[in-house]
């Protein structure tokens, strides 16, 4: 059996900065199918190289700014964001996900079906609440995530 993660990314600290850790921490107290790790990576991404060569499919859950409404909601496959690795990163704490992706599949040799799920944010200054603009769409995220893991299954 394949292993699915879901991985929820960000800091909650700073309100819709947060979103996939609260996305992660919802959908943990779900009962989901067999095979499937939910995974709340917070902003040690450094921490998710370990995870991420342990699946067979990755779902990320990120704040990404795209110039939409706040709770706009993206899905696409990660090789078609176009996001390239930080070469100037002189320390672990300014490695974001794609760092990580970029030494799972480049030094690690492994590479996972990675589906990246990306929420407008709002806010993104201190606090730990959403803004309702954003909180208002965890619903459909989790139903789009969990659509994403039966079209997984099923390949």
């Amino acid at each position: 059996m394949e292993k699915i993660m879901v991985v929820g990314i960000g800091n909650p600290l700073l309100k819709d900065e947060g979103i996939g850790v609260h996305v992660a921490n919802r959908m943990l107290r779900m009962n989901l199918p067999a095979g499937v790790e939910v995974i709340d990576g917070g902003t040690n991404t450094y921490d998710l190289v370990d995870f991420f060569c342990q699946a067979d499919k990755l779902i990320i859950v990120d704040a990404l700014k795209a110039g939409g409404e706040p709770g706009t909601l993206y899905r696409a496959p990660l090789e078609k964001l176009g996001l390239a690795p930080e070469e100037n990163a002189v320390s672990l704490h300014q490695m974001h996900f794609i760092e990580a992706m970029h030494m799972v599949v480049k030094l690690l040799g492994s590479n996972p079906e990675t589906v990246v799920f990306g929420i407008e944010p709002g806010d993104m200054n201190w606090g730990t609440e959403l803004t309702a603009a954003v909180e208002e769409k965890i619903p459909r995220i989790i139903e789009l995530i969990l659509e994403e893991i039966d079209r997984m299954t099923a390949d």
